[in-house]
């Protein structure tokens, strides 16, 4: 690594570092945008996972203003996992049930976690949801299953009112892709990019970078996910320069919210602009 660009960020990196973690995450915009059609469409490449329906009652989508989708006669939108029962669908594969697991509550089991989901998206999203808000999982199900079950956005501002509408509206979305990601990859087998096995194969650089993963992460699983080797190695930087968790950073980023978006929501002591430099910085690092 050359130095001169430890020296040029050091302060920044100090200054960033010194942030508490939020116990509450979330508020940043995903970036890239939603698939077109909006998340109440037909399809992953058509509009997502309608998560904009309330299950089985909502005709609106998250951009209404105030009902955030709860209100309407229309059905859920159609998209990926459409299984009336959603845990079928999660609990047979194997890797997706063990992506979900480690995101819900200790001793809740996937199939009853599931139970009452009018799909697996709106159920995965759901999940992710919990975690990135650090919403009780039980509260935001039953929020959104029953006999008047209430959109995702709707539950979110039901259950913290504290929110913003744009920050409920962009937590949903992130959510979106998060479930699209974990359906696509765990339907490819979680078959890593070619770049990964670039970087297994070069010694020195692999060395260094499995010294900045958490213990007992290899190098494969962490580099698994991302588009490419610069994403990969500039979300490990971040993550190391911020002492923010990588697996928070990269749950994000994978999903395609920018660096800088994830950093500022995952430390939101760390105003935008610090975010996007810090992001620069460890982009930067990335090339070393």
């Amino acid at each position: 690594m050359r130095s001169t660009h430890g020296w040029i960020y050091a302060g920044l990196i100090v200054a960033l570092a010194a942030g508490p973690l939020p116990a509450q995450r979330g508020g940043g915009a995903a970036g890239g945008g939603l698939a077109a059609g909006g998340v109440a469409g037909g399809g992953l490449a058509g509009g997502g996972l309608g998560l904009g329906h309330a299950a089985g009652a909502g005709a609106g989508t998250v951009h209404d203003t105030g009902s955030l989708g709860a209100k309407g006669n229309g059905p859920v939108g159609k998209g990926i996992g459409q299984s009336a029962n959603a845990a079928t669908g999660v609990t047979q594969n194997p890797q997706l049930s063990g992506r979900l697991q480690s995101l819900l509550p200790p001793g809740t089991t996937l199939s009853a976690a599931a139970a009452g989901f009018q799909n697996e998206g709106l159920f995965i999203a759901a999940v992710h949801v919990s975690h990135n808000l650090n919403i009780p999982f039980d509260q935001l199900k039953s929020q959104m299953t029953g006999t008047n079950p209430v959109s995702l956005g709707k539950a979110i501002q039901n259950l913290q009112p504290n929110l913003s509408s744009n920050t409920v509206k962009d937590n949903v979305k992130l959510a979106d892709r998060q479930a699209q990601r974990d359906i696509q990859q765990t339907a490819s087998g979680n078959k890593p990019e070619q770049f990964v096995s670039r970087l297994t194969s070069n010694t020195n650089l692999s060395t260094r970078l499995t010294a900045m993963l958490p213990p007992g992460t290899t190098l494969t699983d962490a580099a698994t996910g991302f588009k490419n080797e610069g994403q990969f190695i500039a979300t490990l930087h971040a993550a190391n320069n911020l002492n923010i968790p990588f697996a928070e950073l990269k749950d994000r980023v994978t999903a395609g919210e920018s660096l800088g978006a994830a950093i500022h929501d995952l430390k939101p002591s760390v105003d935008t602009q610090a975010s996007a430099s810090a992001a620069a910085a460890a982009e930067a690092q990335s090339k070393d």
